[in-house]
């Protein structure tokens, strides 16, 4: 047998995963402790008699090298799943911010396998709620209370990296630092070993490591983080990569994967499509599906939220509206519920007139003195209803329809599209674009979509040429809204962009896409995402454009204004060509997909889901 400290040193090398396929399958195979344990010490005994020769055990268990180790189906699956009780409990909250405040009254229980989308108009308060489930941001009132089993996970709208220099295995890493630093210096040590460099205090300090890392569970840690990476599509050679040389997606996935290090039984995200290309979207969708936890959700994509969540949580002033249904059905619901709740108003308002015309027809008839008392007292008494349509604020607009004026609107001929540092992609053949088309331009985040719509627009191209119809008039939406002047107030702005003398004509443009009262004013420097976004919009209207060319028009944008967004460029009978991550727009919109991949572009007609049916058939 071998001597006590090869049996440490062979104990920690196996439980680290630091053996061969064939040591790993004898000892997880075994069930009965008696039996694995006595396997164990034979495994470490065989292990140590081969090393003592020189030998490999690699290189006598060659027929097992290629026996893959399942980690097991549960790795995903979160603890406490069947747990009745609420994990998480909300009661009463308000929240203000100076005299403006966002909410209050807002109840509502998180249980297991709850998957809840919030929902709302830009500016309600979503992800400071979200903020208040999970315990960093202060209650101005009410309760929070969270049960001992819960484990919450935090994914949030903007991830904060402590530095971008790190690479992917330091950053997955820094979740558990202590970890990290032993793992370390273990490999400092087995480096020494390998040298046969190793002191007698070395071999003392390694021993007193091993165990500690043992204590710690630190094997089982490490090698959780390594299934988590290659699962998330970090190969090995991957990981010595810079946070900073990472696409969007790429981020998004390292930073959910730290949080899945924690196996929380809660996963709470605040807009985790945001810069992500569609292809890393199906995938967070069809990853969070595995998944058996509770999951609370703030997201503007639609799509997104049927296949992640099946409860869909209004958050308005007064509270928290509950549909227990997925976004798409939300709708629906929430239409039904309008329309009774206009039937109700409507009635009411009908019975108050009928009402007040009786008590000011008799008031001083000394006969219907008691009806009428009696009447005043009962109008008194009754809790007046709100018309519905007046809360709910929503964007109205509509793009003046151009008259047709040519066929083709504009030909692209052999172009390359790049800038001045790299090429980035070609169109071999020539592309020609008619009036009425509408055009979405999809591909991964860097692959040049963005670039396309600025060199058409500038006529500007690596190689070949863009060739438009004199009778276009184009109408550019920027992603970033550079061409926005920071400096100016919302009116001015908008007069700077538009050829309209009619001040009243831009203020009715400008309240449909709700600035309205002393909202025009606002400097532009001052204006949330979703407020510039209204703008561009509203300067696009103006200027009566028969070409729009938009840069993800939908970012920024909540839910609501989305779909009215979406439906306005539908019934538009000019031509677009928008670049899009937005699935709903990409279906409801398009009649042509362009599609940027590997260093090419392809169109194929219809709408996105025709695109990915072709790709599949492929």
């Amino acid at each position: 047998m071998t001597n006590w400290h090869e049996d440490i040193f062979l104990q920690t090398r196996i439980e680290a995963y630091d053996v061969t396929a064939g040591d790993l399958l004898v000892f997880f195979c075994v069930q009965t402790r008696a039996v694995k344990q006595t396997l164990f010490f034979c495994c470490l005994a065989l292990r140590a008699y081969l090393l003592r020769r020189g030998l490999s055990g690699k290189k006598v268990l060659t027929h097992m090298e290629n026996s893959k180790i399942k980690i097991s189906k549960h790795l995903y699956q979160i603890k406490d799943a069947k747990q009745k009780d609420p994990l998480v409990i909300l009661k009463n909250l308000d929240k203000s911010y100076g005299k403006n405040q966002l909410f209050e009254d807002v109840d509502f229980r998180v249980y297991a396998g709850d998957r809840i989308a919030i929902v709302g108009p830009n500016g309600t308060g979503k992800s400071t709620l979200l903020k208040m489930l999970i315990g960093i941001e202060e209650l101005d009132s009410g309760s929070r209370e969270v049960s001992r089993n819960a484990t919450i996970g935090f994914l949030p709208q903007e991830t904060h990296w402590d530095t971008l220099s790190k690479t992917i295995i330091e950053e997955i890493y820094s979740a558990n630092r202590e970890a990290f630093d032993m793992i370390e210096k273990k490999k400092a040590y087995d480096l020494k070993e390998k040298e046969g460099s190793m002191s007698a205090t070395d071999i003392e300090q390694y021993f007193e490591l091993l165990e500690i890392m043992k204590a710690k569970d630190v094997y089982r840690y490490q090698g959780l983080i390594e299934k988590l990476l290659v699962d998330f599509g970090f190969s090995p050679e991957s990981w010595s990569r810079t946070i900073e040389s990472l696409s969007g997606g790429e981020r998004t996935k390292l930073a959910l994967a730290k949080v899945l290090l924690f196996r929380p039984n809660v996963i709470v995200l605040d807009e985790p499509t945001n810069h992500l290309d569609l292809d890393t979207v199906e995938w967070l969708e069809k990853f969070l599906a595995t998944l058996n936890g509770a999951i609370v959700c703030v997201a503007h994509d639609r799509y997104f939220l049927d296949k992640v969540c099946n409860k869909t949580y209004e958050l308005k002033p007064d509270g928290l509206d509950k549909y227990y249904c997925n976004y798409s059905q939300y709708v629906i619901e929430k239409a039904a519920r309008l329309e009774a709740a206009q039937r109700a108003y409507d009635l009411q308002q009908k019975f108050l007139k009928e009402q007040q015309e009786y008590i000011n027809r008799f008031r001083y008839q000394a006969t219907k003195a008691a009806g009428v008392q009696s009447r005043i007292k009962e109008l008194e008494k009754i809790e007046k209803l709100e018309d519905p349509h007046e809360t709910e604020k929503t964007v109205n607009i509509k793009f003046p329809q151009p008259s047709r004026l040519c066929a083709k609107v504009l030909a692209l001929s052999s172009v390359v599209v790049g800038n001045a540092d790299s090429q980035l992609f070609s169109i071999p053949e020539r592309l020609d674009v008619y009036w009425g088309d509408k055009i979405g331009i999809i591909g991964p985040n860097g692959s040049g979509k963005s670039t396309l719509i600025k060199s058409i627009r500038s006529g500007e191209f690596l190689k070949g040429k863009v060739t438009i119809n004199d009778k276009i008039k184009i109408g550019y939406y920027s992603q970033g809204h550079e061409d926005l002047d920071p400096s100016k107030a919302v009116i001015d702005e908008a007069v700077s962009k538009t050829d309209e003398v009619n001040e009243e004509n831009i203020r009715r443009v400008l309240g449909a896409l709700r600035f309205s009262g002393e909202e025009v004013y606002k400097k532009v420097s001052a204006l949330s995402g979703g407020e510039r976004a209204r703008l561009v919009l509203a300067e696009l209207i103006m200027q009566k454009v028969n070409l729009l060319l938009l840069d993800e028009p939908t970012n920024h944008l909540d839910l609501v204004s989305k779909e009215v967004v979406t439906n306005v460029f539908k019934e538009y009978r000019g031509t677009i060509i928008l670049v899009s991550h937005d699935r709903y727009i990409l279906n409801n919109v398009c009649t042509a997909i362009w599609s940027v991949a590997d260093g090419k572009m392809t169109a194929s007609v219809g709408n996105y889901d025709d695109y990915r049916y072709h790709i599949a058939k492929k």
